[in-house]
């Protein structure tokens, strides 16, 4: 618990709360994607951060948490941002909850294609 008056230490105190500790931290994005359900049956997703090993999605359908599907996303591309890139990563959801009309959803993501390593990195380091 925090009991100091200081505003100098509220300060601290909050910064450290926000601040992202992760080894690849989130790029906040509103990209459009795709999640395959099933054979034959996809969902569209809105991307809304992303970092490197995660993504964090919008989706109208609940996804299973642990269960793996195939993801793509729609990345602008790097010499042309009026130009999108669909980047497919397998997916691991790790949460799943519903927020107003969407399911928020974290993703796990692996298997990025090697020709796509550098948009990808091009974003993790946009912070």
């Amino acid at each position: 618990l925090f009991y100091s008056n200081s505003p100098l230490a509220v300060n601290r105190f909050f910064i450290r709360l926000m601040s992202d500790p992760r080894s690849n931290p989130r790029t906040h994005v509103a990209w459009r994607g795709a999640v395959q359900t099933a054979p034959g049956h996809i969902t569209v997703i809105k991307v809304v951060n992303f970092s490197g090993n995660g993504a964090q999605i919008l989706s109208p359908k609940m996804l299973a948490e642990k269960q793996t599907y195939q993801m793509m996303m729609e990345m602008p591309d790097r010499r042309d941002p009026t130009l999108r890139v669909q980047v497919v990563f397998k997916a691991t959801v790790l949460y799943s909850i519903l927020s107003g009309d969407a399911y928020r959803i974290g993703m796990k993501l692996s298997d990025a294609p090697p020709e796509h390593a550098q948009l990808v990195q091009l974003y993790l380091h946009k912070n």
